[in-house]
């Protein structure tokens, strides 16, 4: 068992990031001794898994989705990944796009950035 404190140390989070997941229902101590929160081992690795949902761009809401243990290899589960795929070549595809435009406004000769005909057509 570990407490919130040995949490937060092995898996990169604050305190108060944990218990905000605690809040969400995103995780969970297993117990209270003395008012004091009990995790499992696995607390650490869990919450690295929610952190690496969010930089993937999943809502809360997605995630208690994801790491619904009954939910997992289902093709609602599946689904959503599936979609979060799609959502992201299309940002990287934007962002491609917004890259090659900042690019060439550098080389267009323009002194101003609102008069820009490659940023502002």
């Amino acid at each position: 068992m570990l407490l919130i404190g040995e949490v937060a140390e092995r898996s990169g989070l604050a305190t108060s990031a944990i218990r905000y997941y605690e809040e969400l229902g995103l995780i969970e101590p297993t117990r209270r001794t003395a008012g004091r929160r009990l995790f499992l081992e696995s607390a650490p690795r869990r919450l690295r898994a929610i952190v690496a949902a969010r930089e993937a761009g999943f809502s809360l809401d997605e995630i208690r989705r994801l790491l619904d243990s009954q939910a997992q290899g289902t093709e609602d589960w599946v689904g959503l990944v599936e979609a979060k795929i799609a959502e992201t070549r299309t940002r990287i595809k934007r962002l491609r796009a917004i890259e090659t435009t900042l690019r060439d406004s550098l080389t267009c000769g323009c002194r101003a950035w609102d008069d820009c005909p490659i940023l502002l057509p």
